[in-house]
């Protein structure tokens, strides 16, 4: 019987092709006439003769004038058999291989079904701004359809970093040449470049402990030591690294907002860190990827703002204020690095889909990307205050702990409480929370669920509140 997706001339020719393969028409024998093959198998002749001349072309079998169709002679006498699973030998992974194939990427797995109530670091879908997005597509497509027939510029199109650079120059307060800002397939990209180039197998690397899953991972992709270094209500202990590991290549850093706890380092940190980078030799990976959102205080300015040494790489990512599918990133490299961070662009994936790049660059050139982020701004604030009022009035089973930036929470779980039970009671009940301890890279030292509250529309605040606390009762 045919596959739904197979038409009835591929059908003939996978079906022979196989019996060729595994032997059951061994090499020389005589393959059927056209018309009694498609009269055995209820098909029009025309098709068979499509599938000899298909397994003919591709040197399956040889036709002889006025004698019939052959299985070719020269095929190897120990096929592979394609129906057979390959072998354990054949298909093991290299050991590098398989220490990257177990590197987590996230917490919890995601689950589409689930839908994003209380789902983690997500923007929310309903505030895309589509009917703008389209219609700077539209705008740049015709004058860009001659150069889609070649591949982008590895550094990404000058326009998009010139727009990136007034970006960054009029929000975080960051000077950037655009000649220093390459384009990344998001914060994800810019981290595993950098860690690449600037890391050998085995160099040890801070990471904040808890922090970014995906950060740890890239350094862990790149052959790097991942150190762990206590991260809490300030950011990461910068004494704790140095005594942990002083002559560390690297320190993977969210200075503004310490992922999942939301910490943000004070200035007398800051400096630390910058003096420790100097003297070792070392570099300092800067996640700003969600910095838009701060909720207490003003807005914090980038570490690299006060480098003075070149040791920043600063790493930023439009999935927060636009949309995570969207794959659009960027690093702001000191000048030193960045013929070597284009080249290694190049190597990777010959450079950012440019139609992507360049309806951003329009974007941002008609000027809607800032009112824009002020909008999912004042909405988001207003879903982070109805979800911990809602929480505070129905939920007594946590604790949600300060968050003073970002798009999401960690509501802590009391002692003796088993976070992976309570994890899967509310993911039952459709509520996407991730469990603290996926965070950690040493021994966890609190349990929590880590929850956003960006996809979480206010109207549902009391709702979802209620189903999280009925959820962790059920326990």
């Amino acid at each position: 019987m045919l596959a739904p997706d197979q038409t009835r001339q591929q059908a003939v020719f996978e079906r022979l092709r196989q019996g060729i393969l595994a032997g059951t028409l061994p090499s020389g024998a005589r393959l059927p006439p056209t018309r009694a093959l498609a009269g055995e198998l209820g098909v029009a002749r025309q098709t068979v003769v499509l599938a000899y001349e298909r397994l003919a072309a591709e040197g399956y079998v040889r036709a002889r004038t006025g004698s019939g169709t052959y299985v070719a002679s020269d095929l190897p006498d120990a096929a592979p058999n394609p129906g057979s699973p390959p072998s354990t030998a054949a298909s093991a992974l290299s050991a590098r291989g398989a220490r990257l194939a177990s590197v987590p990427a996230t917490a919890a797995p995601r689950d589409s079904g689930l839908g994003l109530l209380l789902a983690g670091g997500l923007p929310a879908p309903d505030l895309f701004p589509a009917q703008a997005w389209a219609r700077c597509a539209a705008r740049v497509l015709k004058p860009l359809t001659g150069e889609l027939a070649s591949y982008p510029p590895p550094q990404g199109l000058r326009v998009l970093r010139e727009q990136i650079a007034a970006h960054l120059a009029a929000t975080r307060g960051l000077v950037a040449d655009p000649g220093c800002i390459v384009v990344t397939a998001g914060t994800q990209q810019a981290l595993r470049t950098a860690a690449e180039l600037l890391l050998d197998p085995g160099d040890a690397a801070w990471v904040e402990d808890p922090g970014y899953i995906a950060g740890r991972g890239a350094l862990v992709a790149a052959g790097a030591e991942p150190v762990p270094v206590p991260s809490g209500a300030e950011g990461l202990d910068v004494a704790a690294g140095i005594r942990l590991a002083p002559q560390a290549r690297m320190a993977l850093v969210a200075p503004s907002h310490a992922t999942p706890l939301g910490g943000a380092l004070p200035i007398g940190q800051r400096l630390a860190l910058l003096d420790w980078a100097a003297r070792a030799g070392a570099w300092i990976l800067e996640d700003d990827c969600d910095s838009e959102f701060r909720w207490e205080g003003r807005p914090l300015p980038p570490l690299a703002s006060l480098d003075q040494a070149g040791r920043v790489i600063y790493c930023g990512t439009f999935s927060k204020t636009l949309a995570p599918a969207l794959r659009l990133g960027f690093a702001v490299v000191p000048a030193p690095l960045v013929a070597a961070f284009v080249r290694m662009r190049t190597l990777m994936d010959r450079g950012t889909d440019a139609l992507g790049q360049a309806v951003l660059a329009e974007f941002m050139r008609q000027g809607l990307l800032a009112p824009h982020i002020r909008r999912m701004r004042t909405e988001y604030a207003r879903r982070r205050t109805a979800l911990l009022a809602a929480m505070e009035k129905h939920v007594g089973a946590v604790t949600p702990l300060p968050a003073p930036g970002g798009l999401h929470m960690v509501a802590q779980l009391p002692d003796g409480v088993d976070e992976a039970a309570a994890v899967r009671a509310c993911r039952s009940r459709g509520l996407a929370v991730a469990p603290l301890q996926g965070y950690y890279a040493g021994p966890p030292r609190m349990a929590g669920l880590v929850m956003g509250f960006a996809g979480t529309p206010a109207a549902m605040a009391t709702d979802t509140a209620k189903r999280l606390e009925a959820a962790l009762r059920a326990m």
